[in-house]
């Protein structure tokens, strides 16, 4: 009977914790992920805190697809920015790769002279494959080569899980990357001058060479131009990259803007369900709940009092109190609650003030913790003009004096000397005595 009236004791406490489990609020800092679904990887970036907000299977490596031109755009800007006005000609070996998407409706053709401006707008804008390779073999000797130089950049990066085979993202089992390893070349892309410049457009002209007319060429990107599909453009989207593969499955890598915050978002092998690309779907997802979940929040103000500190020497006033020196806005999740999870850890110069104190003298430093974390400091400034006492500033000198080294040695040397004056006095006079007593 005791064994079955302990386990019955035991069973209610359980029942009892778990019904406290579920009746307590949830951290009001407990953010619901984002719906993603159908798709391999995904990860999503705010680029003006660098911070990543939201990571899936982020480090699990899967096929590039159609993001290797990022990388390719990348060798090309920074080894043909200064040469794009350039023209070269199509030759054969440049020919002998051109596989799958092309530059216009019938690509471009062995002899054909196009210019580098135009074969990096094809590629960033349309995908063309044909102009990759242009870009490719232009830069280096050989594809090899030039590939050798997306994995040196890759690697130069930290994108270490990344592995390219060719400039265009065609499938290669060999192939792989990962998505914050995507992300950091896109972050690095769209720090580069003129890659956003082509990256963001809806369409892209080639001018007319010696074998075709001006061709205008639409993004493959569905967030920025309705060539293709029409139900996924998406007003914030900033552009950059995406496509397919049949074994990489659909990929997108976009930035948005609200006008205040910027986000990077990278979706990896997503697939098509019922007619609807979950590359697009996801991240438009991620990125809207991004713009929802995260804001600016003001976490210190100049009018809050921090501490107060001891002044003296003045007369009436023994204390002043001190501000921070100007306000501090950080990027939180917008549901943090400001007076649970932010705190204040503050510093003073001196253990005390002497007057005079002016109004904004610098007095110490405040940092602002977030759950405990560091988040930002500001300087403690006094809040009044405080004045001095004739006074007490003199008793102040008078008494400092007396603690000086000067003064005390004086007095050392006075006790000393008026030692050894009565000592030496008294030793004459003893002196004096035994002679008469003699």
């Amino acid at each position: 009977m005791k064994h079955i009236h302990k386990r019955l004791v035991c069973l209610l406490l359980a029942l009892a914790t778990i019904v406290s489990v579920f009746l307590l609020p949830v951290s009001v800092n407990a953010l619901e992920d984002p719906e993603v679904a159908y798709a391999e990887a995904a990860y999503l970036y705010n680029l003006e805190n660098e911070q990543a907000v939201y990571k899936l299977n982020a480090d699990e490596k899967v096929y590039p697809a159609a993001t290797v031109k990022l990388m390719t755009g990348i060798v090309a800007l920074e080894n043909l920015s200064d040469r794009l006005d350039e023209t070269v000609t199509v030759t054969a070996e440049m020919a002998s790769h051109f596989k799958g998407n092309k530059t216009g409706q019938n690509g471009l053709k062995i002899g054909e002279t196009v210019v580098l401006r135009d074969m990096l707008g094809a590629m960033l804008v349309h995908a063309a494959n044909d102009a990759a390779y242009v870009l490719a073999l232009t830069v280096s000797e050989s594809v090899e080569d030039f590939v050798l130089l997306m994995n040196k950049r890759a690697n130069e990066l930290g994108a270490y899980n990344t592995h390219y085979t060719n400039p265009t993202g065609m499938h290669d089992e060999n192939m792989f990357t990962t998505a914050a390893d995507t992300a950091t070349v896109a972050i690095h892309a769209y720090g580069l001058e003129q890659f956003m410049d082509f990256a963001g457009l809806s369409r892209y002209t080639v001018s007319e060479t010696n074998m075709s007319s001006a061709r205008t060429l639409y993004s493959k990107n569905a967030f920025l131009s309705n060539a293709y599909e029409d139900q996924y453009f998406y007003d914030k989207a900033r552009g950059m990259n995406a496509g397919s593969t049949y074994e990489g499955g659909y990929c997108v890598v976009t930035t948005a803007t609200d006008g205040e915050l910027t986000y990077l978002a990278v979706v990896l092998g997503a697939q098509s369900v019922d007619g609807v690309t979950y590359s697009y779907v996801n991240a438009k997802n991620l990125l809207e709940w991004a713009f929802s979940s995260f804001m600016y929040l003001d976490v210190l103000s100049p009018e809050q009092i921090m501490c107060e500190i001891p002044v003296t020497l003045a007369t009436g006033v023994d204390h002043v109190t001190l501000v921070a020196s100007s306000s501090l806005s950080v990027y939180l999740p917008s549901d943090t609650d400001l007076e649970k999870e932010i705190t204040y850890s503050y510093t003073t110069n001196t253990d005390e003030l002497q007057a005079p104190v002016k109004k904004g003298d610098q007095a110490g430093w405040v940092t602002v913790l977030y759950n405990g974390e560091p988040i930002g400091t500001s300087e403690l400034i006094s809040t009044a003009d405080i004045e001095r006492s004739d006074m007490l500033y003199g008793l102040h000198k008078i008494s400092e004096f007396t603690k000086s080294y000067f003064f005390i040695a004086t007095i050392v040397c006075i006790v000393v000397f008026s030692l050894v004056y009565v000592f030496g006095k008294a030793f004459i006079l003893g002196r004096r005595n035994n002679k008469r007593y003699r």
